[in-house]
């Protein structure tokens, strides 16, 4: 398996975003690990970049909403399994 990506980051507070690499993370006791398929920035992720709200460490990934595949599961997990398809819609008013 891979140990690097490629991302949208953030570099810095209010820095334009740049395509860069990102290590793959293992996923922690009560994680998924999930390859995303897709992904999209919202106006969520969209007023955070642009208020510097909430994000103090970066880089930065933003991408509240995504859909993709169990590629691990972390120590816990049994309600998911490797290959479960998965789907994320972060709802949260700004």
């Amino acid at each position: 398996m891979a140990t690097q990506q490629k991302a949208l980051l953030v570099p810095a507070k209010f820095a334009d975003f740049v395509v860069g690499s990102k290590s793959i993370p293992k996923p922690g006791p009560g994680e998924l690990l999930v390859k995303i398929r897709s992904t999209s920035l919202n106006p969520a992720d969209w007023k955070i970049h642009k208020y510097g709200l909430f994000i103090e460490e970066f880089p930065a990934v933003l991408g509240l909403d995504l859909a993709g595949d169990v590629e691990e599961v972390g120590e816990g997990v049994t309600t998911f399994v490797k290959g479960d398809r998965v789907y994320v819609v972060f709802y949260f008013l700004l």
